[in-house]
């Protein structure tokens, strides 16, 4: 799973789940969502295969209609509080987002239609898009939208903010999110989520910020085309995920962690630069 726009337009339904699914903690393809939900071609995806491909992944759509745009905010930022991110049907119920996060007055929304598919949305741009006017009822609006509400408790949440979003948009940052899960993949072999009884634990950053140096400068001695530079920034990316999934490192895996980041890092350096026989 990462963030990349959709190849075809009826894929947006598998893709807005997709996405609502990873701000769970949970990685799912859009190609076995669809499956799930029984998207096709010619009609794409409805919300009751959103809710039965929702359902398989043990969650469940909790629908929500309102029919004024402050009432539909109210009722979009309520669950937003809550930790549920909400599919909406946008578009005159013609195109399905995700809307991860509110904060100060904006939306962080990832829509798969878009080359950069995470986007950042005041009130008035989402409910413009939101609202949808019957064709053969000139008084009737409605703002429809759908609450991903598991039914477990997920190790870790995504806690996608404003300024988050913003740097997975830059331009630079575009392999990160085209592998996002990859590196999330890479980091549960580090870290922990941090829970309440979590006790001796250290974020990723403060332990980079002991060893950052050390594992940096054997790799690139070791293997010698990566620079210091560029083995800083794939540790920059790693840090990034680490803080919006809360993931830590206790104090007993502190040792692993040192081995495996490196190990990380020189896998990287032998992919990208390749290697020769030493031995």
């Amino acid at each position: 799973m990462s963030f990349y726009p959709q190849p075809h337009k009826y894929q947006c339904g598998p893709f807005a789940l997709k996405y609502a699914l990873v701000m769970l903690g949970r990685f799912e393809s859009e190609k076995s969502i669809a499956k799930k939900a029984g998207s096709n071609w010619w009609y794409g995806t409805d919300e009751i295969g959103l809710a039965r491909a929702a359902r398989y992944y043990n969650c469940r759509l909790k629908y929500f209609r309102r029919e004024t745009p402050q009432d539909a905010i109210k009722a979009l930022t309520q669950q937003l509080r809550k930790g549920y991110p909400c599919v909406l049907a946008v578009d005159d119920w013609g195109h399905w987002i995700t809307v991860v996060n509110w904060q100060q007055g904006k939306f962080v929304v990832v829509d798969s239609s878009f080359d950069k598919v995470i986007n950042i949305y005041s009130a008035n741009q989402i409910t413009r898009r939101w609202k949808y006017d019957d064709p053969d009822n000139s008084f009737f609006r409605s703002y429809d939208g759908y609450a991903l509400i598991p039914n477990f408790k997920p190790l870790t949440k995504a806690k996608f903010t404003l300024a988050k979003a913003r740097y997975v948009m830059q331009k630079r940052n575009s392999d990160l999110a085209k592998q996002w899960d990859t590196y999330f993949n890479d980091l549960t072999s580090i870290c922990r989520p941090m829970t309440s009884n979590s006790y001796y634990v250290i974020s990723l950053n403060e332990f980079l910020r002991r060893n950052e140096k050390i594992i940096i400068e054997h790799v690139a001695y070791w293997h010698g085309a990566p620079t210091s530079a560029e083995l800083k920034y794939l540790l920059k990316k790693m840090k990034f995920i680490a803080e919006i999934y809360n993931l830590v490192i206790y104090e007993e895996d502190q040792k692993k962690a040192l081995v495996n980041l490196s190990s990380i890092l020189m896998m990287y350096s032998c992919g990208k630069y390749g290697m020769k026989k030493i031995y």
